[in-house]
C-alpha cells in the first residue's frame, strides 16, 4: 500500500464520511435515487470532477478527471432496499420510518468509497503528473434494475481500459464468479364465474399459477446444484374465494452458473408454464423479462492485485469504542457468541449476483469485500442499515478506496497489466459476445422493477 494514497485517504476522507451519511439520511430504491444522485453528483463537481449524463437515465452520472490513456472505471452504486428503514446504531429492529427504504445493502458507503478512490487517485496523478483518464461512474438501481446494463448499451465503458470496483461486507473478498441470474413475471389468464352456481364456466387461473409452482418444485430434483429458483406470488386473483380468478400472477427468480445454463432453465420453466395453462385451460402471456445479471468474468490479473493489497492491511484495526460497537451487533446477528469482531479472511467465493457482472463481460473488472459490518450480520437486514453510518463502517469505505486506487495506479505503472488483463478477458469469454448473451434488449428504458 503506498503511504501517500493513505495519507491522501486520511486528508480528504470527511468529505466522502459526510457524503455517505447524507446519502444514508435520504434512501431511495432503484431508478427514483434523486436526492442521492444530486448529493454525489454536487460533491464531484465541487472537486473538480467533469460531469455527463446518459439518455433516459436520469440517476446516473458520470464523473470524469485528468486526461489521455488510460481510462480507470471506477463503480458506484446509490440505491437502496425497499421496508429497511432503521435508526442508525439500534441492535434491534426500530424503523425511522415504518416501511420505507433503507440502505441495508450499504450503497451509501459503496457509492461514496468509489469517489473517495477516484479523488484520492486525481489528486495523486496531479501532484505526480501522470497522464490518465479517471472516471467514476454512478450507477443507479444495482438492486435488481441492472443499471448497469443499461449504461453499457449506452457505450458508457466503451473506452474504459479496466475498472474497480467493491462492496461492503463482513469481511475481505475477491469475487471471481457471480451467478447468472433472470427475474420474470409470469402472467395467468382464466375465465371468472360462480364457483358454485356455474363452476363448469370457470377456468382458474390461480388453478394454473399453483400447478405451475408444483411443477417448479418436481424439477428442482434435476437441476445442477449451481441453479436456484425462487418466486412469489404477485397477484392471487383476488380474495373472493366464491368467484372462480380470472386472473393470476407470480415473480420468479432463476439463477444459474452461468448465462448458458440460465437459458437452458428458462426454457424448461417456460414449458412449465405453458403446461399449467394446457391443464387448466387457461391463457398464459409471454414472460415479461424484469431483469437479468450476467455471470460474471474472472480476471487474474486484476484479482492477485487485489488479493496483495488486501493482504497489506489485515487485520482491520478497531479502537475500544469500535469493537464495543461491533460486539453490540455481533450478539444480535447469526455469529452471536462469536469472539471474533470480523471474518479476518480473505474470501474468494461469491453466492449473490449483481449488475458488476455484465460490466466485466466488456472491460477487465475487479470487485473486493472490504469489512464494514460486525460478523454475522446479513446484508439486506435491518441490522445492515443500522450499521451504515458508524466509524467501523466508514474505516472500511476509507480503506476500500485506498485499496483500489492502488490496485489502479499498479495496473496504470505497468501498461503490460492491461494488456495482459484485457487478453485475459478475451480468453475467458472464448467467443461469446455480451450482445448476443444479455436478456435486456437494447433499445429497453430503463424502469423500476418495485
Amino acid at each position: 500500500m503506498r503511504k501517500e494514497i493513505t495519507e491522501l485517504s486520511e486528508k480528504y476522507r470527511d468529505i466522502f464520511v459526510k457524503c455517505s451519511d447524507e446519502i444514508w439520511a435520504t434512501p431511495e430504491i432503484n431508478f427514483a435515487e434523486y436526492r442521492s444522485h444530486e448529493t454525489a453528483m454536487n460533491c464531484m463537481k465541487e472537486l473538480g470532477f467533469e460531469i455527463s449524463t446518459l439518455p433516459d437515465m436520469d440517476t446516473a452520472f458520470i464523473a470524469s478527471a485528468g486526461h489521455g490513456s488510460p481510462v480507470i472505471g471506477i463503480l458506484g452504486e446509490l440505491d437502496a432496499l425497499p421496508n429497511l428503514s432503521q435508526k442508525a446504531d439500534i441492535d434491534h429492529p426500530d424503523p425511522l420510518v415504518y416501511g420505507a427504504p433503507g440502505h441495508g445493502c450499504g450503497h451509501n458507503l459503496l457509492g461514496c468509497g468509489g469517489m473517495e478512490c477516484a479523488y484520492i487517485l486525481k489528486k495523486y496523478f496531479e501532484e505526480h503528473n501522470i497522464e490518465g483518464t479517471i472516471k467514476y461512474f454512478s450507477c443507479p438501481a444495482e438492486e435488481g434494475g441492472v443499471g448497469k446494463v443499461y449504461m453499457i448499451h449506452r457505450g458508457a465503458f466503451d473506452d474504459v481500459d479496466f475498472c474497480v470496483n467493491w462492496h461492503p461486507s463482513t469481511s475481505f473478498g475477491i469475487v471471481h464468479d457471480g451467478k447468472s441470474i433472470l427475474l420474470q413475471n409470469y402472467r395467468f389468464h382464466g375465465i371468472a364465474s360462480h364457483a358454485a352456481g356455474a363452476p363448469e364456466m370457470g377456468r382458474s387461473a390461480l388453478d394454473a399459477l399453483e400447478l405451475f409452482n408444483i411443477g417448479i418444485q418436481f424439477i428442482r430434483e434435476h437441476m445442477t446444484k449451481d441453479t436456484y429458483i425462487q418466486y412469489a406470488i404477485t397477484n392471487a386473483g383476488g380474495n373472493a374465494a366464491n368467484i372462480v380468478q380470472a386472473y393470476a400472477e407470480g415473480q420468479y427468480v432463476i439463477r444459474a452458473k452461468d448465462n448458458t445454463e440460465l437459458k437452458k432453465m428458462q426454457a424448461r420453466v417456460d414449458k412449465i408454464a405453458k403446461g399449467a395453462a394446457m391443464m387448466t385451460e387457461t391463457e398464459v402471456e409471454e414472460p415479461e423479462v424484469v431483469s437479468a445479471f450476467s455471470s460474471f468474468i474472472d480476471n487474474p490479473t486484476l484479482a492477485d492485485l487485489a488479493r496483495k493489497h488486501i493482504k497489506e492491511c489485515m487485520p482491520m484495526q478497531y479502537t475500544d469504542e469500535e469493537k464495543a460497537y461491533l460486539e453490540k451487533f455481533i450478539a444480535c446477528g447469526s455469529k452471536a457468541g462469536s469472539s471474533e469482531l470480523i471474518d479476518d479472511e480473505i474470501h474468494e467465493d461469491h453466492k449473490t449476483s449483481s449488475d458488476v457482472s455484465d460490466v466485466s463481460w466488456i472491460v477487465p473488472t475487479c470487485m473486493i469485500n472490504v469489512p464494514t459490518w460486525a460478523i454475522g450480520t446479513s446484508a439486506h437486514t435491518w441490522s445492515a442499515t443500522a450499521q451504515g453510518k458508524s466509524s467501523p463502517a466508514h474505516k472500511g469505505m476509507n480503506l476500500a478506496a485506498q485499496i483500489m486506487a492502488n490496485i489502479a495506479l499498479d495496473m496504470v505503472e505497468d501498461p503490460a497489466l492491461i494488456e495482459q488483463a484485457k487478453e485475459e478477458l478475451k480468453k475467458n469469454l472464448n467467443g461469446r459476445v455480451y450482445e448476443q448473451e444479455c436478456f435486456i434488449a437494447k433499445d429497453r428504458k430503463p424502469a423500476p422493477i418495485y
